[in-house]
């Protein structure tokens, strides 16, 4: 060996030391025993709720991307959020089963929903917020209403709210487009969102 070169270093893991190095490694991404209790110490930082509902999208369309491999990796992560994040795991379901409208299946004739009321129902939902306003259903029946704004899905048809109506007493879809007059109202029905939206997937998977 030449003056000044280090020796190499043979590196012999016993399965032990691998355990250890795959333990280490799982903790360091949140998951297993050993990220609970780091996590117990050290809690991790919040995420930025816009990014955690684009990831949550984006894992509900992997079942619509023809590879099976991917989707079973989603619905695996979705299922793990329900022991972390149960929250985002509801979220996560309902958006597999109503926010799927990639961009290549719109249809050219639907009418955009303005985005002005996007961004005011967007906000509403994050501050958990009833908004009020008119709306004209798809027979031109004319009414105002009053809603627990819960979620917003873009169907082919166009973005619809999702929200518990307290006229109807129950969950209903709103077409934001067909929305006038949208306005936030006082309330704050944080302390219910977990119910509401159970009690969403429940009604759209058939089980109430």
């Amino acid at each position: 060996m030449r003056p000044g070169r280090t020796p190499p270093v043979t590196l012999n893991l016993t399965r032990r030391a691998l355990a250890h190095r795959l333990a280490g490694a799982a903790a360091v991404i949140g998951i297993g025993d050993s990220a609970v209790a780091r996590q117990a110490v050290n809690p991790a930082p919040v995420l930025d709720p816009e990014l955690r509902d684009a990831a949550l999208r984006g894992l509900a369309l992997a079942g619509y991307r023809g590879d099976p491999v991917t989707a079973a990796a989603a619905n695996a992560a979705l299922d793990r959020l329900a022991a972390t994040d149960p929250e985002a795991a509801l979220l996560g379901r309902i958006y597999q089963i109503l926010d799927v409208r990639p961009a290549r299946y719109w249809p050219e004739d639907v009418p955009e929903a303005a985005a002005a009321d996007l961004a005011v129902l967007h906000a509403a939902i994050r501050a958990c917020q009833p908004v009020a306003f008119g709306y004209t259903d798809l027979s031109g029946n004319e009414t105002t209403r009053r809603v627990l704004p819960l979620v917003l899905v873009h169907p082919p048809q166009g973005v619809k709210l999702l929200a518990w109506c307290e006229e109807r007493a129950g969950f209903r879809q709103f077409f934001v487009r067909a929305m006038t007059a949208l306005t936030p109202q006082p309330g704050d029905f944080g302390a219910d969102r977990m119910a509401l939206l159970q009690g969403l997937l429940d009604k759209e998977t058939g089980r109430v």
